[in-house]
């Protein structure tokens, strides 16, 4: 569907990072706060709601706008100032976790939370509040904001402090009409650009959550990988990942250089990238995928390592490209986050239902939350379980039917859904059938 034309920018097509999610709309690419200023007034003018958009990493249709303009925000990157003593980085909406990390890692300092790809910006981490693997530690990256400062409609810049409500209400407050353009972020000091590391094989669904809730007050890392095609006794099966950070230690690499991140990705090294990607797309189908995901998990064992903070945080973005292995038809996420008591039964309704349907993730990720005070969270007291699934032209009317039934399960259960992975028509339909039960 496209929109209508809007002065000064060509329409062309943005789509969702799963390439399943597309529009055509007029993107404008503001170069300044005061470029931002004088693009919005006419908008508002002419009656149009824009799109704020950041690096389109998004799974779903978050930063899409078939109805309008989508204003891309990615120019607006620059990292403004530091304070060493308080640990607190000032930073444009624009600026990715990857230009952060390259700040900040030198300084000896890491973001306290981190999402699963550092390709995103800051701004729309914000807006999204997104989560890391250290979630039941540390809770949201919204927790971590010091103050911010909002373009409100009368063209004035206004700053909201941490301890002013109205914090609330932006953090996590994904479409929200006045944009963030500044961030004031509070980094954690590290000794080492390293994480002690500890995988664990798990046998089933019970023993993969159980862990993960006896860990989740000892380790600072705690995630899950799930084998999605595993079933009957070995349901849920898949492998726990711990990690905390690396104390100093005499004669060993503090890993805080750019180069000493970036020489722990193994990605590339043995064989070229190119190469890698060929392979993946050959495997890349039901009977492929279930050898890779049976391989990791017979293959894995019990196994303490060390590992840089960029290569435990960000391994799939050192393979570029890799959800063009999905195409033509892309793929969707789907992401349930239900309470603790409810989780068992409910995720192994969601294992045994995509076998049911013949529909089956190719990737599960598992990990522990807890509540939040931001007003449009997706936290609960709980579990979240995500799942990449393909598109294509046999299994879609199927694959949509799986994702509604996963729906109620997650309405029926008191469980969330994300607007950063799901589709966003799908989070505001639930919550407003959940406000009219209520």
């Amino acid at each position: 569907m496209s929109a209508p034309a809007s002065p000064g920018a060509v329409p062309e097509a943005v789509t969702g990072f799963g390439h399943y999610n597309f529009s055509v709309s007029p993107v404008h690419r503001p170069a300044s706060v005061d470029e931002l200023r004088g693009l919005l007034a006419p908008m508002r003018h002419r009656g149009e709601r824009p799109v704020f958009r950041g690096a389109g990493r998004s799974y779903g249709d978050a930063a899409l706008n078939p109805g309008g303009p989508v204003v891309d925000l990615g120019r607006l990157r620059a990292i403004k100032g530091f304070d060493e003593t308080s640990g607190v980085v000032s930073l444009e909406p624009g600026v990715t976790f990857e230009d952060l990390w390259r700040f900040s890692v030198p300084l000896g300092f890491w973001p306290p939370v981190v999402p699963g790809t550092m390709f995103t910006t800051l701004g729309g981490c914000v807006a999204m509040n997104v989560h890391g693997k250290n979630n039941w530690a540390r809770g949201p990256l919204g927790e971590h904001v010091e103050r911010l400062a909002v373009l409100r409609a009368s063209g004035a810049v206004e700053w909201i402090e941490k301890t002013d409500p109205r914090l609330l209400d932006v953090v996590s407050g994904w479409g929200r009409p006045e944009p963030i353009v500044e961030i004031a972020l509070h980094l954690k000091k590290i000794e080492t650009g390293y994480l002690d590391v500890e995988a664990l094989p798990t046998k089933d669904l019970a023993e993969m959550l159980d862990l993960i809730d006896s860990f989740k007050d000892k380790r600072e890392y705690v995630v899950g990988w799930m084998d999605c095609f595993a079933s009957g006794r070995a349901l849920g099966r898949g492998v726990l990942h711990l990690a905390d950070p690396r104390v100093r230690r005499a004669g060993e690499p503090l890993g805080l250089s750019i180069e000493e991140q970036l020489s722990d990705i193994p990605v590339g090294k043995s064989l070229p990238v190119p190469l890698l990607l060929a392979g993946l797309r050959a495997m890349t189908f039901d009977g492929g995928m279930r050898m890779v995901n049976a391989a990791k998990y017979f293959t894995a064992r019990r196994a303490a390592y060390r590992q840089s903070l960029v290569a435990f945080s960000f391994l799939l973005d050192y393979l570029p490209g890799w959800n063009s292995v999905y195409l033509p038809g892309g793929f969707i996420q789907y992401q349930l986050f239900i309470p603790k008591e409810k989780a068992h039964a409910v995720f192994g309704e969601v294992l045994s239902l995509q076998h049911e349907a013949g529909v089956v993730s190719y990737l599960g990720v598992v990990k522990r939350h807890r509540p939040d005070r931001f007003k449009a969270t997706h936290a609960v007291d709980g579990f979240s379980l995500a799942m990449d699934f393909p598109v294509t032209s046999r299994n879609a009317s199927r694959l949509i039917g799986l994702c509604r039934a996963f729906d109620r399960l997650v309405l029926e259960n008191g469980g969330r859904l994300y607007k950063a992975k799901d589709c966003v028509g799908s989070v505001e339909r639930l919550e407003g059938l959940r406000r009219a039960a209520a």
